[in-house]
C-alpha cells in the first residue's frame, strides 16, 4: 500500500512539474509575442530618418505658425520639446512681475526648460466658450518651435512604451503635413501668418443634437 501511494505521489509532482513547465513556456511565448508585435508597432511608428531630416530642413524656414489645438495637446508636446509644461501657462519667460500675472510658469520653473520655448506673453491664446474653443488653444510657433516639436515627437516615436510612441507618431505626422505645405522656392511671405489645426473630429452624421 505504501509503495502504491508513493508511485501515485511521484507521479502526481511529475504531473505538477509538467504543467509548471507548459506554463512557463506558454508564458515565455507570449512575452515574446508580445516583445516582438512591440517592436513591429514602434517600427511603423518611427518615420525614416531621411524624411524626418528633410521635415527639419524645411521647418527651419518658416517664419511662425499659428498651431490651434487643445490645451493637453500641447501640453504633451511642450513638455516633450522644451523640458516642462502645464496647461494653464500662456507664456515661458519670465515676466517683469511674476504677481502680476499669475498663470505664468514660476521662476524656479523657468529655469527648468532644456530648451527655451521663447514663447513670451500674447503668442499663446486661450480660446474661451464664446468662441467655442472649449479647451482649444491659438500658439503662435516660430520655425525654431516647429523644429524643436518634430524633434522630439521624432524621438518619441521610438520608446518603448507603444502608448507614447503612437501618440509622438501621430502628432509628427501632423506637424508634417504642414511641413509638406511649405515650399522653399516660393517668394518669401506669402503664406506668413497661416493657421494649422489639430483638431480631428468625427463624421457629422454621428453627431447627436
Amino acid at each position: 500500500m505504501f509503495k502504491t501511494w508513493r508511485e501515485e505521489y511521484r507521479a502526481n509532482q511529475a504531473l505538477k512539474r509538467q504543467i509548471e513547465q507548459e506554463r512557463w513556456e506558454q508564458e515565455k511565448r507570449w512575452r515574446e509575442e508580445d516583445r516582438t508585435a512591440r517592436q513591429k508597432a514602434i517600427a511603423e511608428n518611427a518615420p525614416a530618418l531621411a524624411a524626418h531630416n528633410e521635415h527639419m530642413r524645411t521647418a527651419t524656414g518658416v517664419s511662425y505658425l499659428t498651431l490651434v489645438c487643445h490645451e493637453d495637446t500641447w501640453t504633451f508636446m511642450a513638455a516633450r520639446a522644451f523640458g516642462q509644461w502645464k496647461p494653464a501657462w500662456t507664456q515661458s519667460t519670465r515676466p517683469p512681475n511674476i504677481a502680476r500675472i499669475p498663470n505664468a510658469p514660476e521662476w524656479q520653473e523657468a529655469t527648468q526648460f532644456t530648451v527655451d520655448p521663447n514663447l513670451p506673453d500674447g503668442r499663446i491664446k486661450k480660446l474661451g466658450p464664446v468662441s467655442g474653443g472649449n479647451g482649444l488653444q491659438q500658439v503662435l510657433l516660430s520655425g525654431h518651435n516647429l523644429t524643436q516639436l518634430l524633434s522630439a515627437l521624432y524621438e518619441g516615436t521610438k520608446e518603448d512604451d507603444t502608448a507614447a510612441s503612437a501618440r509622438c507618431s501621430r502628432l509628427y505626422n501632423k506637424l508634417v503635413e504642414f511641413v509638406e505645405l511649405v515650399d522653399p522656392d516660393a517668394e518669401a511671405g506669402q503664406t506668413t501668418g497661416v493657421t494649422f489645426r489639430i483638431d480631428d473630429s468625427v463624421d457629422a452624421a454621428y453627431v447627436t443634437q
